[in-house]
């Protein structure tokens, strides 16, 4: 063996804890991705009465209990960082996993409507909580060096988890599908009661000697961690001592322009039909008249989702982010326009529409390929980039919460949408908000590839020639 090779495999296992800890931890993303595409596979099992215990389940029921976990989302993610503050990341994840599972017991055994509303409000409150838990705490346990991939671990794992609600959704029975996506949340929460607590918790509420324990096993036994806690204590103490009002932070032009371009990139990632698309899949395929099975037609969109996702990773750090944000809502407004324009031929001539049945599938899986290729992951890494540190702590919560009430929003009305506009005039509108997203992209988005946060924010001001004459 070579020294090379060996080498590589000493460096991977000293990094097999964290690795190993990130994984268990990151297993609540694939949470999140199930609870996006549950509504999928469902609505075909309660608006056909296919369950246990059936009771009438109407349309506008649907439209509620589908788009009320956006709300739940919202109530989770907003105190979620307090609350890893008080009782820690770990014991923060268990509690809102519990959470969960109460959440996917009411939706096994509904026994009326209220019930499928209150088990995809739990489900909210449960996946916006994770959200914001799981990649502050593996961003805490990785070293800078392998930090970048531990955390795209959490996209992975959420797209992954909608593939997987699309295949057992098919292949199983409601009461069946829903066990199957709930025991995952069992795993998770056996998991997270087994991996160390973040170092950065304990030296934060001055328990140091919990510290060193817990980064010794994050890191290896023998492992020197002295430098590394007082790195650690040092970055908790300027925390402390710049700690700003928000009025203080939104005072600055800059960082009013960064909040203002994080929230656009929510905006735009809701606004471009991404959950409207993944919660209602299997509707949208019904209502296209094609031969193609809707279980079938959403799993091989689910599956092209799931490879894009590992193609965006290996661009990430390779294309600039306006590049993939340009290209992504050019991609996404082109299947919207096609889709929207088979709907139109469908409406008018269904025959004529018997010789393009395969459009649809087409469309769809170039929305994905889209979506995952920009839209879907960059909006997320670049809010970790665009925001100065005295308004992250502000203007994260801020734009999560934005993107889950969008969530919501975006999934309530599109009911209502279709019966006002049809759905060709639906895609059609998530189409020319794409076309609007790739001139924001274009036109304000500044380019956070590879530039500091001082780059950044020269660039925020247009002092782009400062910048120059600096260097």
């Amino acid at each position: 063996m070579s020294k090379i090779s060996q080498n590589m495999i000493y460096k991977m296992r000293s990094k097999s804890p964290q690795i190993l800890y990130a994984v268990s931890a990151t297993l609540g993303a694939m949470l999140m991705g199930m609870v996006i595409g549950w509504s999928s596979p469902a609505v075909g099992f309660l608006e056909s009465g296919n369950f246990y215990s059936p009771f009438p389940v109407t349309k506008d029921d649907t439209q509620i209990y589908g788009s009320i976990f956006g709300i739940g989302a919202t109530i989770g993610a907003l105190p979620a960082g307090s609350v890893a503050n008080i009782i820690g990341r770990c014991m923060s994840m268990v509690v809102f996993e519990i959470i969960f599972i109460v959440g996917w017991i009411c939706l096994a055994i509904p026994r009326g409507v209220w019930m499928l509303n209150l088990g995809r409000t739990l489900q909210g409150i449960g996946a916006g909580a994770l959200c914001a838990v799981i990649p502050m705490y593996v961003g805490e346990i990785s070293e800078p060096n392998i930090r970048g991939r531990l955390g795209a671990i959490f996209e992975v794992l959420s797209v992954f988890g909608v593939l997987y609600v699309y295949i057992v959704g098919a292949y199983f029975n409601y009461m069946t599908f829903c066990a199957l996506c709930g025991i995952w949340s069992l795993i998770h929460l056996i998991g997270v009661l087994f991996i160390p607590e973040s170092p950065y918790y304990y030296l934060s509420n001055d328990m140091e000697e919990k510290a060193s324990l817990s980064l010794k096993k994050l890191r290896r036994e023998n492992a020197d961690t002295a430098r590394e806690l007082d790195e650690i204590k040092k970055a908790i103490s300027d925390e402390k001592s710049n700690h700003y009002t928000f009025s203080q932070v939104i005072s600055s032009a800059v960082n009013r322009k960064s909040l203002f371009i994080g929230i656009s990139c929510m905006f735009f990632q809701q606004a471009c039909g991404c959950s409207v698309t993944l919660f209602y899949m299997n509707d949208i395929f019904a209502s296209t008249g094609s031969a193609i099975d809707p279980n079938t037609a959403a799993i091989i969109v689910g599956f092209v989702m799931f490879f894009m996702t590992f193609v965006t990773m290996a661009l990430l750090d390779k294309a600039g982010r306006k590049i993939l944000l340009v290209i992504s809502a050019c991609l996404m407004g082109a299947s919207h326009m096609c889709l929207g324009i088979y709907y139109l031929i469908y409406k008018n001539s269904p025959e004529a529409a018997k010789s393009i049945t395969w459009l649809p599938l087409l469309s769809l899986a170039v929305y994905v390929t889209g979506y995952s290729t920009g839209f879907g992951a960059v909006p997320w890494v670049v809010m970790g980039e665009i925001f100065s540190n005295e308004l992250k702590p502000y203007g994260t919560g801020i734009a999560t919460a934005m993107n889950w009430i969008l969530v919501f929003f975006t999934t309530y009305i599109s009911k209502n949408w279709v019966r006002w506009v049809g759905n060709d005039g639906m895609f059609f509108t998530f189409s020319g908000f794409c076309i609007l997203g790739a001139l924001f992209a274009l036109l304000i988005m500044p380019e956070t590839k590879n530039r500091s946060l001082a780059e950044i924010q020269l660039d925020l001001m247009g002092e782009k020639k400062q910048l120059d004459n600096l260097t």
